[in-house]
């Protein structure tokens, strides 16, 4: 335990005991600038440090955005170009990373190696106190926005990495719509503007307001810094004062974001968003309401309670009145408390218009109804009970336990600094809750926070065909218009100043440069992999693999069925009943109650279809269809019980439910594929040559994309053949020799499980059913895929086996050099897309994908190049060193015991030893320059398939689709 000696220039403001966080929670303000400093002490090995400066933005110029992404291009004492990427090649990061809000930025970094911690905090440090940008104004221009023109007869355009980036974020209607609500329900406060930027207004950004931007806020005065974990935080505290704090003096800093008036009736907004052809249906209607004050966290927990209640869980039953009322396909519903004034917001769909009065009217009375009525009190205990568990579970997959907090902690202290530890402890709240149900206490929250609430706002959003189109044409006159004005003189201003930005991009940082960047050894690294805990026992008759892992009480099991028989018409309709299940009645529970049910009893209960690559033939792989259930100990009869209700009692036949499932569905993808077009671009080019990812494609990638639009548009004519092939694709899948169980914890298994599954498999399937093993025809389609986005997602991919060429761990080392060299450099800072990334698997097959891109056609002529790149590579001892580092720190995230079971099973699924991961190890560590370069076979191998697929702008796919096989729109 800290003692208040123990920070001689800091005041000591509060301690708190934090059990829900195992240890306890310090305040502090530095006595000489008042910056703000939050410890989190406990023995979590995955220290956390963060800095974040209130930022509120005055226009929609993304200066906040801007600056986030360019104080980290070099410093004072680290004056690289781009030490963010140093630090990513070369240390043993857990998270690395920073965000833009809309009132703060925030710089985090997480690290289980302590000096490699400090290392990170202090290239931090340096980068938001001393940037280079005062002196390089090619920075601004490099990740803001800049005027580009190579030659005096080409067109003058606009380009820059966060100008890109937020083209691709305008270009999705639900980022639209999020930002049109903030705009109508906070319209007099910063809230209202972008801060990530607007396309529009970011090249209305001058070098002096973005200069006058980080002097204003980037002071210690303005800060807050958190630091969390088994950290050594007097000798980390002296150091941040001693080296950046006292160097400054207290000054006040206008920050503060004011609340805004309630509007005394409520409020209406109308806009538009992009589509490539006309639509009948289409429209986003919303609700919204300003939902009080995030520093109160039992309100916050509660209208998350509401939320899941009315809305989210399947069968809610504020959602179902608006589905049943034909306003549109899909609701959409959340509550946004990582503002000053939380936000709820109601969402409508691909609705018509004309339904806007209808809309308000049909919500208003379902909620009036649940109010005057009462809610249904098991439904609110049982929504109590899951935040519960997932508080106690405390499992945020690969993001750090301490980054979550401190990201959280700020939700309250960033607006009031008596505050900081408002949001450490959830379930005494939800304790108090849970006392509150049968008080009227959620029917009151109803009534205030909607029914009478007059601080509300109607935003409509409608497709607009074209409009992206029309805007860039708009604007590519516009700039034209300029060109025109320009003299000879002005014009090769413009045309000097595109090439000096460009020899400032690919001129390399000096040694002496780099060389400033701390960096570990790898002595500092373990040669020892982590090893698998694979227990095979017999369970009721079934095969089942332990995992002896640490748990905290909890039971994780995996019910993995084979799926390797399933006729190939069948495999999309085994990924349609992991959206079914759950989401239909069962023999013994409609959905409603099913979901109650689950949420009171277990964890949790999910369903998915995945596959595991079998290494010990080519292209061998065995896909499988899995349900993970979790509970506590003494919860796992309730649970066995719960997954065969579901499993095996799900009615199939309600013609009207799986119509309005398929057609959440279709909603859901239409808007998914685009936001993850990178993902499914990548996916669909490997499925012209892989035969595993032809499966995967069309089991959830385009390929699935297409059989759902196929069957919402003819359901009615189809209706009859899904209820069929899904019962068939049941008995196929759910078979007593399909199951292997899969079992995290440390628990007699056997005892606690062998009557339980005595009795699941009896009731699997055992009749007759026909099998086969799907024989995919592969195909070179090299598709491009219009949408209505501004920007592209541009994917190519190959095998890079042959004879001579089996899989090497150097591989991985040569995707961390890409990843943060080559096409860092060509893609993103020269090319100005937002990011590229590449992999390369052990079943021979590779690809390279870009996203948010500008180009095309470009893009591809850097992968293109690619092999070239490694055929001449070169680096010194202490690149490939921090190559190697950067490798590892991907290999080896921290994980939770649930991934660390997944991970076993998944080597056990497919016949992965220690030694296997041993030898990859070992050829990670002991990689050399001549290593790297002899994999260029690989990687020209690789592209010698030439496959290619993008996703993106449909003119610019249609001006260079002579690259393509076959172009054509995505969503119609």
């Amino acid at each position: 335990m800290l003692k208040e000696t123990d920070f001689k220039s800091y005041s000591f403001v509060q301690k708190e005991k934090i059990d829900e966080l195992n240890g306890y929670g310090y305040v502090l303000e530095h006595k000489k600038t008042g910056a703000r400093v939050l410890l989190i002490e406990n023995d979590d090995t995955n220290k956390v440090f963060s800095i974040a400066f209130r930022t509120p933005p005055a226009d929609d110029t993304g200066v906040a955005h801007i600056l986030e992404h360019s104080v980290l291009c070099g410093s004072d004492k680290f004056p690289s170009k781009d030490p963010f990427i140093e630090l990513a090649k070369g240390s043993l990061n857990t998270f690395l990373n920073a965000m833009t809000y809309p009132d703060k930025t925030v710089y985090p970094i997480a690290s289980c190696n302590a000096q490699d911690y400090h290392n990170l905090m202090h290239v931090y440090l340096d980068a938001v106190f001393h940037p280079n940008i005062y002196k390089r104004d090619e920075i601004l221009k490099q990740e803001g926005w800049h005027y580009e023109i190579a030659n005096k007869d080409d067109e003058l355009k606009f380009n820059g990495v966060v100008y890109n980036e937020m083209k691709g974020v305008f270009s999705s209607p639900d980022d639209v719509l999020a930002r049109k609500i903030q705009e109508a329900l906070l319209k007099d406060t910063p809230y209202a503007f972008e801060s990530g930027g607007d396309p529009d207004a970011i090249p209305e950004l001058t070098r002096e307001k973005f200069l006058e931007f980080h002097s204003k806020y980037y002071h210690p005065s303005n800060s807050y810094i958190y630091l969390y974990g088994d950290v050594d935080f007097a000798r980390e505290l002296a150091f941040i004062d001693e080296e950046y704090l006292s160097h400054y003096e207290k000054k006040t800093v206008d920050s503060k974001v004011a609340m805004q008036e309630a509007f005394k009736a409520p409020e209406t907004l109308k806009d538009t968003y992009s589509v490539s052809e006309k639509e009948e249906e289409g429209v986003y209607l919303s609700y919204n309401v300003a939902a009080g004050d995030s520093c109160d966290n039992e309100r916050g927990l509660a209208m998350q309670i509401l939320d899941y209640v009315l809305f989210t869980m399947p069968g809610a039953p504020v959602r179902k009145k608006l589905i049943d009322a034909g306003l549109g396909k899909d609701v959409d519903s959340y509550y946004d408390g990582g503002i000053q004034q939380p936000l709820f917001s109601v969402i409508v769909k691909n609705a018509k218009k004309g339904n806007e009065a209808l809309f308000i009217k049909t919500l208003e009375e379902a909620l009036r109804e649940q109010a005057e009525n009462g809610l249904n009190k098991k439904a609110i205990y049982s929504a109590i009970n899951n935040y519960e568990f997932k508080y106690r579970e405390a499992d945020f997959g690969r993001f750090p336990k301490g980054l979550i907090y401190g990201l959280n902690f700020l939700n309250s202290w960033l607006y009031d600094d008596t505050k900081a530890l408002e949001l450490a402890d959830s379930l005494t709240p939800l304790a108090r809750l849970k006392e509150k149900v049968e008080t009227g206490y959620f029917e009151q929250l109803i009534k205030e926070s909607f029914l009478e609430n007059t601080h509300k706002a109607y935003v409509y959003l409608y497709p607009e065909v074209g409009k992206n189109e029309r805007l860039e044409e708009e604007l590519k006159e516009q700039l034209a218009r300029m060109k025109d004005k320009l003299n000879a003189k002005q014009l090769n201003y413009l045309i000097e100043d595109t090439k000096k930005l460009k020899e400032f991009q690919e001129t390399p940082s000096t040694q002496e440069e780099l060389e400033k960047i701390p960096t570990l050894d790898l002595s500092d690294i373990s040669r020892e992999v982590l090893p698998f805990k694979n227990k095979e026992v017999t369970i009721g008759g079934t095969t089942a693999v332990v995992h002896e892992y640490h748990t905290n009480g909890i039971v994780y099991s995996d019910f993995c069925f084979d799926m390797s028989e399933l006729p190939e018409e069948l495999i999309p309709y085994a990924t349609l009943l992991t959206e079914i299940y759950r989401y239909v009645d069962t023999e013994h529970f409609s959905y409603n109650d099913l979901a109650t049910e689950i949420n009171l009893k277990i964890g949790g209960l999910s369903f998915q279809t995945g596959m595991n690559v079998l290494v010990w033939k080519k292209d061998a792989y065995r896909p499988y269809f899995s349900v993970h259930m979790k509970c506590m100990e003494n919860q796992v009869a309730d649970g066995m019980s719960l997954l065969k209700e579901v499993l095996l009692s799900s009615k199939m036949d309600n013609k009207k439910r799986l119509k309005e499932i398929i057609s959440e569905l279709r909603t859901k993808m239409d808007t998914r594929i685009p936001a993850a077009g990178h993902v499914y671009a990548a996916n669909r080019a490997l499925s012209y040559i892989d035969p595993m990812m032809k499966y995967k494609d069309t089991a959830e990638g385009i390929g699935f994309y297409e059989f759902v639009k196929k069957l919402d548009k003819n359901f009615d004519s189809n209706a009859d053949l899904l209820m069929k092939q899904l019962v068939r694709a049941q008995m196929c899948i759910f078979r007593k020799e399909n199951l292997t169980l899969s079992l995290t914890g440390e628990f007699n298994f056997k005892s606690l499980m062998e009557g339980e599954m005595l009795q699941f498999n009896r009731m699997l399937y055992d009749m007759p059913c026909v099998k086969a093993v799907p024989a995919f025809v592969l195909e070179k389609k090299n598709e491009g895929f219009k949408t209505a986005s501004k920007v592209q997602y541009v994917a190519s991919a190959g095998c890079f086996e042959k004879e001579g060429q089996e899989y090497h761990g150097a591989l991985k080392v040569l995707k961390t050099i890409f990843s943060y060299d080559y096409l860092w450099v060509n893609v993103r800072v020269t090319g100005g897309a937002y990011g590229c990334m590449c992999n390369f698997s052990r079943n021979g097959y590779g690809f390279f994908t870009s996203y948010r891109d500008p180009n095309l056609s470009a893009t591809l002529d850097v992968y293109k190049k690619a092999a070239d790149y490694v055929r001449n590579f070169e680096a010194g001892k202490r690149d490939m060193t921090k190559y190697i580092i950067g490798t590892i720190s991907g290999i080896d995230q921290p994980l939770e015991p649930s991934a660390l079971g997944e991970r076993s099973f998944h080597a056990y699924q497919s016949g992965i030893t220690v030694e296997m991961i041993q030898k990859e190890r070992n050829q990670v560590l002991d990689a050399t320059e001549e290593t790297i370069r002899s994999l260029a076979d690989y990687i020209e191998s690789m592209m010698d398939a030439g496959t290619v697929c993008a996703i993106g702008n449909d003119r610019k796919l249609e001006e260079e689709k002579e690259m393509f096989k076959q172009v054509c729109s995505l969503n119609q």
